[in-house]
């Protein structure tokens, strides 16, 4: 019947039948409209978070590079549209600490940078325009001579998922213990002409963390003010990003220097803010 009305132009019908004919015609034109607009509200919707995140990329480019470190910088950010994929280049000046990073376990670094992304609200919006844009996010070390020393990559799928506050404790510990382990496969190492790493230490008991070096050729007359200089030149780096898990775990750490026959420590510790 429906078919019959809407195939039939003759005069023969009545008013009514071709009030009907008009308005099933009008509803199917309305379901195609709409459609065709949920089509172009994904696309639209698509392409702002694609741009957005291009814009935000270069806002971000334009204030590199930026020193991390004394030994790491953040050096620039790069958009890749064909791959759908947002590049992060950090360059690594001391050969120890490339290696160090060389060694440490990829899958634990993806979840520490998962779980550092969704503590730092300056990243939620970022963070959205990329899983909208349905973007990956990779973290590239280099070296002076522009030689990968890791890179690591997260899928919209790892970063998008709501972080569990327990498993994000056991990843900071193991992260700890594994870069503790990486270090202590580098030990001794020469540092400079007159320091040398001798070994690092964790202990979760007493939640201590300690350098362990050793000078040589060198003569220090006043070990409270070898102290207080050394204080003022570790302070930065103990304040640092290279530092943030062990000061958010409220870890105790020490810098301990031997000196011929003699021990000197400086200790920073979470009750004095690590001043």
């Amino acid at each position: 019947m429906l078919g019959c009305l809407l195939n039939n132009d003759s005069d023969d019908m009545s008013l009514k039948d071709k009030a009907i004919i008009l308005q099933i015609k009008s509803m199917k034109n309305l379901k195609l409209m709409m459609i065709g607009i949920g089509f172009l509200s994904f696309l639209s919707c698509t392409q702002t978070s694609q741009y957005a995140v291009k814009k935000y990329v270069e806002d971000e480019n334009a204030k590199l590079p930026i020193k991390v470190t004394e030994y790491e910088s953040y050096d620039s950010i790069k958009c890749n549209g064909k791959e759908n994929n947002v590049i992060m280049y950090y360059s690594v000046t001391s050969d120890l600490v490339a290696k160090s990073i060389k060694e440490q376990d990829s899958e634990l670094a993806k979840k520490i940078f998962i779980d550092l992304i969704h503590k730092r609200p300056d990243l939620w919006v970022f963070i959205q325009m990329m899983k909208n844009a349905d973007y990956s996010i990779t973290v590239k070390y280099l070296t002076s001579e522009h030689a990968v020393v890791k890179e690591i990559t997260v899928t919209p799928e790892e970063y998008g998922q709501e972080v569990d506050a327990a498993q994000a404790k056991i990843n900071v510990k193991d992260k700890i213990n594994d870069e503790v382990k990486s270090i202590k496969s580098l030990c001794p190492s020469d540092v400079d002409e007159y320091t040398i790493l001798k070994d690092v230490e964790m202990d979760w008991e007493k939640m201590r963390f300690t350098y362990q070096y050793e000078l040589h050729d060198v003569e220090i007359e006043d070990p409270n003010e070898f102290k207080d200089n050394m204080r003022e030149h570790i302070r930065p780096i103990v304040l640092g990003p290279a530092l943030m898990l062990y000061r958010e775990s409220n870890i105790t750490i020490i810098y301990q220097y031997k000196v011929a026959d003699d021990t000197i420590k400086i200790l920073f510790m979470p009750e004095e803010n690590y001043q």
